[in-house]
């Protein structure tokens, strides 16, 4: 115990500029060389030396006619202490820019399934012509499940509405959602447009990430003192589109989505007979990230795939918070 102490209060004592010096006395010999090199005063290098002697217990230098010849111990200090400037300069020589040509570098994200949907196809395909070594993992995650992802690591980024953010969180608005309701393109109503009454006629199928039958459509309505009839939930809005693909059932989901896979599902896409608020899309990031020029590269990439013309207003923390959930219920 009382040896692990004294290394301890050794290594208090130790600085880089000590080390830098020890190592240019081995090369050049000379305290007057060593100083000009280092652009520190000769009394500085004779002082730095003398506090080296008594660290390393040794005196590491003995005075010939030309100059200061390391002792067998300086000789072998010297491997060791280059290693640990050169980590030390590797450590600080952060680099600028991020270079997807060469990096090898694996990223995962999170989100619901309208961001793998819309965002996945395209960011990959960059990803293939720009950054052809990395890889980019996408997983199902909203609200507090995706917040502590991102404080456990376990996830880079997450894609979603936000709301109520702590300040370890930054979030970054790339698009913003509005609704269409689809049905089969079969449907009798399928040419539309369609009536409030016809929508209230409808037997709904409703997206909620926790299998709730309320939602802001519902909201929307309820301002109006009206009502929908909810007969099915499911967590993901693909699935919705699948149900409603094979059913008289209809279905209010992003437009987005729909314009994408509407013809993949043989749905037919109207325009809501009431107004629902749209929604904001962000990328939530931990405030540690903040200098990761990794992400900063990728982010720019997501909002290049989402079609966007944001270039990148934060919002402050505090402000907005906890990617997706039951609020994003449709």
């Amino acid at each position: 115990m009382r040896k692990a102490n004294t290394d301890q209060l050794k290594l208090r004592r130790l600085d880089f500029t000590m080390l830098a010096i020890f190592r240019d006395l081995v090369r050049l010999q000379k305290t007057t060389r060593v100083a000009a090199t280092l652009g520190v005063s000769q009394s500085a290098v004779s002082h730095a030396l003398a506090r080296l002697r008594e660290l390393f217990d040794d005196p590491l230098f003995i005075r010939r006619p030309n100059g200061l010849e390391p002792t067998p111990r300086a000789s072998q200090l010297l491997p060791q202490i280059e290693i640990i400037l050169r980590l030390a300069h590797e450590a600080l020589d952060v680099p600028t820019h991020f270079e997807p040509e060469t990096s090898s570098r694996t990223f995962r994200l999170g989100g619901n399934d309208l961001v793998g949907a819309v965002i996945a196809p395209p960011l990959i395909g960059m990803l293939r012509a720009e950054a052809p070594r990395c890889r980019v993992a996408f997983q199902f995650a909203v609200g507090a499940e995706s917040l502590n992802a991102l404080r456990t690591n376990e996830m880079e980024m997450a894609i979603g509405r936000v709301w109520d953010l702590p300040d370890e969180f930054q979030a970054m608005p790339i698009f913003e959602e509005d609704f269409v309701v689809v049905v089969r393109k079969d449907h009798p109503v399928a040419h539309g447009p369609i009536s409030l009454d016809h929508y209230l006629a409808f037997d709904h199928v409703l997206v909620s990430f926790r299998g709730g039958f309320h939602g802001m459509v519902d909201q929307a309505l309820k301002k109006r003192r009206l009502r929908r009839r909810v007969v099915a939930s499911v967590p993901m809005f693909m699935t919705a589109m699948g149900v409603v693909a094979n059913s008289d059932l209809s279905s209010t989901v992003p437009a987005r989505l729909a314009a994408k896979y509407a013809n993949q599902f043989g749905l037919a896409v109207l325009e809501p007979p009431l107004a629902v608020d749209p929604f904001t899309f962000s990328l939530v990031r931990h405030v540690r990230s903040a200098s990761d020029i990794g992400l900063d590269w990728l982010s720019a990439k997501i909002i290049e795939c989402a079609g966007s013309p944001q270039t990148g207003s934060t919002i402050r923390q505090g402000e907005a918070n906890g990617a997706d959930g039951d609020k994003a219920d449709q």
